[in-house]
């Protein structure tokens, strides 16, 4: 199949999963675009992303670097010669749709096409988050992306405030227009049919790890002393780190606490963690590459991420980096919050503490069984789940099932239009 994947900017080193899906079409087999809104990191060392050459794969429609002004120059030229054409006037009302309805980067994709042509016509096109799956519906409507769409929700795309009140009518038009809906979580699923979106073509679509690539250690193996915890974020309110530093400080035990990520919270996450106990030790890694994150899982007892919801409603999905440890045998303590226990079971793969709760993660990690026969039963229950739901071999097959129907219903409609009798015009 020729297969598009729409998304604001690739590479996105916080968006693995995306890269893993584009990586997993490519191996497949099937001709892949990634039409990117820009250009993401560009030296990103994600394997995928180099093993399968995804950088020959992505088409950006911007593709100034001139900063604001180069951008306002784009859009002002747009508007001045729109309206002299009959495809300039086209896009130039979805552009002003895509802008009344929260969507102002469709202008600027809109102005940035206009002396570009068509971005092509795809068997299936695949948008990742409701914003990107919004800017595709507009570009598709002026005639600029042609093939039917499926978009991808996350986690902020449903759950942010801002976000919502922004897109909620582009939303509901999106469920008119859109072919198919693919939430990560059976809790996504809910929200979105309750908002409008077809049941029938609202399908839970889990995004996963590379299973056969994380090999997973002695599952019976006893854990360190002191503890050894990690946890793999970035350092913003929804991720509760500042719960798991305070969890560990905590604790009657001695943990040392590695923390890999960075993020607009570091200044205030790095001053609490100072105030950590004697024979606690807490250290702030930074950023690390895909392979150095493996190593640490492969050191760690346990993984750490207690997320919660921020004060605008922003809400993970189900992370991956509790997917990744879990696959590699690591004991995951995290909370019960959106798409969370869909993954972690309470007590048989993992452990579950209440959001913002700092007490409930020191008394998880002092309660932690010590035997390796209950080690080893958690280890392979949470080894076991991943294969059976989250492993991307599987979740492939089933992008690729979902891509055909929607390819095979298109081309229906398009041979019931073309079949059509054509009204006379009142001829005798």
């Amino acid at each position: 199949m020729k297969i598009a994947f729409f998304v604001a900017e690739f590479p996105v080193l916080s968006e693995t999963f995306v890269i893993r899906q584009v990586a997993g079409m490519v191996r497949a087999g099937h001709q892949v675009t990634v039409i990117a809104g820009q250009w993401g990191d560009r030296g990103l060392t994600h394997a995928s992303y180099r093993e399968n050459g995804l950088e020959q794969c992505v088409r950006p429609v911007r593709t100034d670097d001139g900063g604001a002004g180069a951008r306002a120059a784009c859009i002002a030229s747009f508007l001045l010669r729109a309206p002299f054409s009959r495809q300039g006037r086209r896009a130039l009302l979805m552009a002003l749709r895509g802008l009344v309805g929260g969507s102002p980067a469709t202008l600027l994709d809109l102005a940035s096409l206009a002396g570009q042509g068509s971005l092509g016509r795809f068997d299936a096109i695949v948008a990742h988050f409701g914003p990107a799956g919004v800017r595709a519906m507009w570009l598709q409507k002026a005639g600029y992306l042609q093939g039917p769409l499926a978009t991808v929700f996350h986690g902020f795309d449903v759950s942010d405030a801002r976000t919502l009140r922004r897109l909620g009518g582009a939303y509901r038009c999106l469920f008119a227009h859109g072919a198919r809906f693919l939430p990560i979580s059976r809790l996504w699923r809910e929200r979105l049919v309750s908002w409008g979106a077809p049941a029938a073509r609202t399908l839970v679509l889990r995004m996963g790890v590379d299973a056969d690539q994380l090999t997973m250690g002695d599952p019976a193996r006893l854990a360190g002393r002191p503890l050894r915890a990690l946890s793999v974020a970035r350092f913003t309110e929804k991720k509760g780190l500042r719960y798991a530093i305070e969890g560990v400080c905590g604790a009657s035990r001695e943990v040392h606490y590695q923390i890999i990520g960075d993020g607009p919270l570091v200044g205030e996450l790095k001053q609490l963690a100072a105030q950590a106990p004697p024979g606690t030790h807490i250290e702030f890694l930074g950023r690390r590459s895909q392979q150095e994150v493996f190593e640490a899982l492969e050191r760690a007892d346990l993984f750490l991420l207690p997320s919660v919801t921020a004060a605008g409603g922003d809400m993970e999905g189900v992370p991956v980096a509790l997917m990744e440890a879990m696959a590699k045998g690591i004991i995951v303590l995290a909370t019960r919050h959106s798409g969370i226990p869909e993954l972690v079971t309470e007590g048989v793969s993992g452990y579950l503490a209440e959001e913002r709760s700092a007490g409930e993660i020191a008394r998880a990690i002092d309660a932690l069984p010590a035997e390796a026969e209950a080690l080893s039963r958690l280890r392979l229950a949470a080894r076991a789940t991943i294969e059976a739901e989250f492993d991307n071999r599987l979740l492939d097959r089933q992008l690729e099932r979902i891509l055909a129907e929607m390819a095979a219903a298109w081309r229906e409609a398009e041979t019931r239009v073309a079949q059509a009798p054509v009204a006379d015009a009142g001829l005798p």
